[in-house]
């Protein structure tokens, strides 16, 4: 008990007491007298491994330090902001953090969400539902876009359009394409129907046909090509409304962590780059 005492920096008599406050608990006892000194009792002889393992476990509960694998992040959105809003990733510092990008409907955005299947959404149509906080973003201009020198002389019907291949489920805003024209108002010549983005534009590039994307889309695709591959703007009538908004959509009980500040952040910017360049394409435009 001496020794005991000296380990634990304690006085000989506090262990004492502990003991018995210890024994008490148990209700039985765990020493015996034993010559000049003291040893363990049956009981005290089976409870002594099961107390050496509690204490192995307390020791190593008081080391655990906290995790320091990567977590991730899983972002749902339409293929024109995947296309861009990846540059700005790399300008948005997000530590050891993973990403999943994953192109899908509006619609089916908004359900994964629900179900905790991801963490963000990005879309321009949010459905409504119950769990899903939308926040506004910002406004973006959906407009014709052609290979220069194309298609001169030649009006809206005329024009060879590609087009994405699925169309959109019922909602609010009453899209049905899912490049976000509204065919009600102006019938396509659809000359292409594709399932990848990146097939509509370099169709476009080689001067195939226009296709209806976002400003944003076009100026980046025109910073990647020389004056001679450059898109520009078919001027639409004022009739078709072409103007929309991005929101970034979260699980109701998910807070506005600085996560979710950058990645608004970085959207934002995406979308309104085109704002230095809206000049240009007008000028480019005949």
């Amino acid at each position: 008990m001496t020794k005991a005492a000296k380990l634990l920096h304690i006085t000989h008599s506090a262990l004492s007491k502990s003991m018995k406050v210890l024994q008490e608990e148990l209700c039985c006892a765990l020493l015996r007298p034993s010559g000049r000194g003291l040893a363990l009792t049956d009981e005290g002889l089976r409870i002594y491994p099961l107390a050496k393992e509690f204490l192995k476990q307390e020791e190593l509960f008081f080391k655990i330090k906290k995790s320091r694998e990567p977590t991730s992040i899983r972002i749902g959105t339409v293929e024109i902001f995947l296309l861009t809003i990846i540059e700005q990733f790399k300008f948005v510092e997000l530590g050891q953090t993973t990403m999943t990008l994953l192109d899908l409907d509006p619609g089916n955005i908004e359900q994964m969400i629900v179900n905790r299947q991801l963490d963000y959404g990005i879309t321009y149509a949010p459905f409504p539902m119950s769990g899903v906080e939308i926040t506004e973003i910002g406004d973006f201009y959906l407009k014709c876009y052609h290979l220069h020198g194309t298609f001169k002389g030649l009006n809206i019907s005329e024009i060879p359009f590609v087009v994405p291949a699925q169309g959109l489920s019922n909602n609010p805003l009453g899209i049905r394409e899912r490049d976000g024209w509204i065919e009600s108002i102006y019938p396509r010549n659809k000359k292409y129907s594709v399932n990848l983005l990146a097939t509509a534009i370099e169709l476009t590039l080689q001067g195939q046909c226009a296709i209806y994307l976002p400003d944003f889309v076009a100026n980046k695709i025109n910073a990647q090509h020389g004056s001679d591959n450059q898109l520009v703007e078919y001027p639409l009538p004022k009739l078709h409304k072409n103007k929309q908004t991005a929101f970034l959509l979260r699980h109701k009980d998910k807070e506005e962590s600085s996560e979710f500040k950058k990645l608004y952040k970085a959207i934002k910017k995406t979308i309104t780059a085109s704002s230095g360049h809206s000049k240009r394409n007008r000028a480019a435009s005949y």
